[in-house]
């Protein structure tokens, strides 16, 4: 006959085994990284749209500051939403190869310092007998997965034009023994209205630092990305469209509520790419839309086994 003690004991470890079959996806367990989701992002409704630009030449900054204008497709008082992002290369999946980054915006009235954020930290991955945590957070706006460093700044009260500038420079912090500091993406995403239309615009900025890597499928770890957008609030959509920003040469595999989308490869500099899809056929007013990513394991070139995603966008327009 059992005693208290086991029953209690068998008890706990049921519970913990349902807990694990229903939790929600997270991120690769063997490189780390952190999902897509709304909460980290913003949803609205507008009558313009969303939009973004991005520059991605992947060019070193630690001399001369790599500047990016923006022209926006509204005046600035039509601007409802707006986030800057920025994604420095460190040069190294794990090793500590310090960076400054001293990020500014000119919205209209000459530059402003929107943050000089330091990383000084290697970063190990959460499979690793060492314990790693993976995401490495530096502060609420900024963090370090793999070799990319991720921040962003809300700059909707900063836009005072509808041309807009931003600049990136970065140095090494201290006396690191290489250094790298090229810059992947500098990328501003709008959502705006615009009155005459008349239109109702969904949107979902679905924003985190998710990664898939050749790296954890050789080791029997393979991974398939998720993130969600919650289009209950759609009655009677008649246009969507969904857009993957995301930081690598080669794109991903994607469906959208298992559906196969196309693939395609537009880059928009060496290591930053976006596609668009739509998808109006597949909206889900009842409840979840789901995009989920899968890296691509044709062969695309050196760096095809490693993928990674920031950004992903869904407008819906009723």
């Amino acid at each position: 006959m059992k005693t208290t003690k086991q029953c209690m004991l068998t008890g706990m470890l049921v519970l913990i085994a349902a807990l694990v079959m229903v939790a929600p996806v997270s991120a690769d367990p063997y490189l780390g990284g952190d999902r897509l989701v709304t909460s980290n992002g913003t949803y609205g409704t507008v009558s313009g749209g969303l939009w973004y630009d991005a520059y991605g030449a992947f060019e070193y900054a630690n001399v001369t500051p790599i500047e990016k204008e923006f022209t926006l497709p509204c005046d600035p008082e039509d601007v409802e939403w707006a986030r800057l992002y920025v994604a420095p290369y460190i040069g190294h999946m794990q090793n500590n190869y310090s960076l400054e980054t001293i990020v500014e915006f000119d919205g209209g009235s000459g530059y402003e310092l929107l943050g000089s954020e330091i990383m000084n930290t290697n970063y190990v991955y959460p499979i690793s007998v060492e314990n790693g945590t993976g995401t490495i957070w530096f502060n609420d706006h900024f963090n370090r997965v793999t070799s990319d460093c991720l921040m962003w700044y809300d700059v909707t009260g900063k836009i005072e034009s509808s041309s807009v500038w931003a600049s990136v420079q970065t140095h090494p912090f201290g006396t690191p023994p290489v250094f790298d500091g090229r810059v992947k993406m500098i990328a501003l995403v709008v959502a705006y209205n615009d009155l005459s239309s008349g239109d109702t615009i969904h949107y979902w900025v679905n924003q985190g630092h998710d990664t898939d890597s050749a790296v954890a499928d050789t080791n029997f770890h393979p991974y398939i990305g998720e993130t969600d957008f919650d289009t209950s609030v759609v009655t009677n959509p008649s246009e969507a469209t969904l857009t993957a920003i995301y930081l690598g040469s080669y794109n991903a595999n994607y469906e959208f509520n298992n559906n196969v989308l196309p693939w395609e490869n537009p880059l928009i500099g060496p290591y930053l790419g976006a596609q668009e899809w739509d998808v109006t056929g597949d909206i889900n007013s009842n409840g979840v839309s789901t995009m989920t990513f899968d890296r691509n394991a044709t062969t695309g070139g050196q760096y095809s086994g490693y993928f990674k995603i920031p950004l992903a966008l869904l407008t819906v327009e009723e």
